[in-house]
């Protein structure tokens, strides 16, 4: 099946996987597709069986037996991750190419999503009865403020948020078959906070504790396929983020030529001389933008079985069926990825609370409205039904409440659903 990985069939036991493990023609033999393909060139493809239902259904023992898995995946169950500097235009560029390859792009975590209540309380708004090191910290306070005490746990979240953002990628992927597109990963959350630390904002003894605790995360997921680079010069950087016209970054004390040059020195120096040891990698001049349909031959072109090459997508190549499954056993159940890397460095206290600290924000959050009860069963902001509700925990979570992936995916659940196999 090399439209996903390399799968042997020798320990498969009983289970009648084979025709799960690869296309089949009708004469029998091996049909190996290896190259993404665009949208008007699917039209005639077989449609897929019905997506599993993961935001709503566990992945039980039964359903490791019997749900088609492979038969979803084909040529475009892909990750393609989009990177660049900020106001490269990657939003825009990432909504285009998953249109053209027949995917879904997800838009990148910000921290309304975190900070926002289900209730749509924002929590930052108790920053003023906080003392000053008990505060939030997002990416406003932190172009605006980079010395902040919270700035290194602000990073830290952000790397969280991506990382939780990309566990959802590859459940969708294995659960559904469609490819997702990504604005940027928590892969290259490094190069963000190297030049937090070569401008001060982090202290060394930080960065080493951050890339400590991403290297826990890497061996848990699949690095993306395909990884494409949007090159702007610095130059050209500054004048895009003074023509997008954000106060807080057009007024930044952090995004000035030394900062923007360290963040594209070590993208080009550290991240993508690495990345192409595993993912194909494409790299264009975005300065004045480009023609995405160029882009999206280039991407045609491409050969995805390439596993004889050492490393080249070996974490896409499994001996079984099996081992893919227990992967996907560790999305449906994220909590255990996030515990893995939970500890505690003495030498990083700024990575933490204080026990003052967090004693002061859990007086507070008492306070606020729907903290008191469970999500639906506060009846004063308008909970209905509460005498007949059962708590039970959720199917599917993200460590943001209101992670706006989620309502993009439950969407493209829909259409899936519609168009996939009776």
């Amino acid at each position: 099946m090399a439209s996903i990985a390399r799968i042997g069939i020798a320990r498969l036991g009983v289970n009648n996987l084979t025709r799960q493990l690869c296309k089949v023609t009708t004469v029998g033999s091996i049909s190996q597709v290896a190259f993404i393909s665009r949208k008007s060139k699917r039209v005639d493809r077989r449609p897929r069986p019905q997506p599993f239902d993961y935001m709503n259904k566990n992945y039980g023992y039964w359903d490791q037996l019997f749900d088609p898995m492979i038969d979803r995946l084909d040529d475009n169950s892909k990750i393609i991750v989009v990177e660049g500097p900020p106001a490269s235009g990657k939003t825009k560029f990432c909504q285009k190419l998953a249109e053209e390859l027949d995917m879904v792009f997800l838009p990148p975590p910000t921290f309304d999503e975190y900070y926002i209540t289900e209730y749509g309380y924002d929590l930052r708004t108790l920053d003023d009865r906080l003392s000053y090191g008990a505060q939030s910290c997002d990416l406003k306070k932190f172009l605006s403020n980079p010395h902040h005490p919270n700035v290194t746990m602000f990073e830290f979240n952000y790397f969280q948020f991506k990382y939780d953002q990309y566990i959802t990628a590859l459940l969708h992927l294995l659960c559904t078959g469609q490819g997702i597109v990504l604005n940027r990963s928590f892969y290259t959350n490094f190069v963000f906070a190297k030049a937090m630390t070569n401008a001060g904002y982090m202290r060394p003894q930080a960065l080493r504790y951050h890339n400590e605790i991403v290297g826990f995360t890497l061996d848990a997921v699949m690095r993306p396929q395909l990884v494409i680079y949007l090159d702007v010069p610095v130059d050209a950087v500054k004048e895009k983020i003074k023509k997008r016209g954000i106060p807080y970054e057009v007024n930044s004390k952090v995004l000035t030529t030394e900062y923007l040059t360290d963040i594209e020195e070590a993208y080009k120096q550290d991240y993508l001389k690495n990345v192409v040891k595993h993912s194909n990698v494409l790299l264009y001049d975005w300065t004045e933008e480009g023609d995405i349909m160029t882009v999206i031959d280039d991407i045609e072109e491409l050969n995805f079985d390439i596993y004889k090459e050492k490393g080249k997508m070996s974490d896409w190549i499994f001996e079984t069926v099996q081992e893919l499954r227990i992967k996907r056993t560790y999305y449906h159940d994220r909590y255990y990825l996030h515990k893995d890397y939970a500890s505690i460095d003495f030498e990083v206290p700024e990575m933490v609370f204080t026990p003052e600290q967090t004693e002061e924000r859990k007086k507070l959050m008492e306070t606020v409205p729907g903290k008191k009860y469970s999500v639906g069963f506060n009846r004063n902001l308008g909970d209905k039904g509460i005498l007949w509700k059962v708590f039970l925990p959720p199917d599917f979570s993200t460590l943001r409440p209101n992670a706006r992936e989620v309502e993009v995916l439950k969407e493209e659940f829909k259409k899936l659903k519609a168009a996939a196999l009776p």
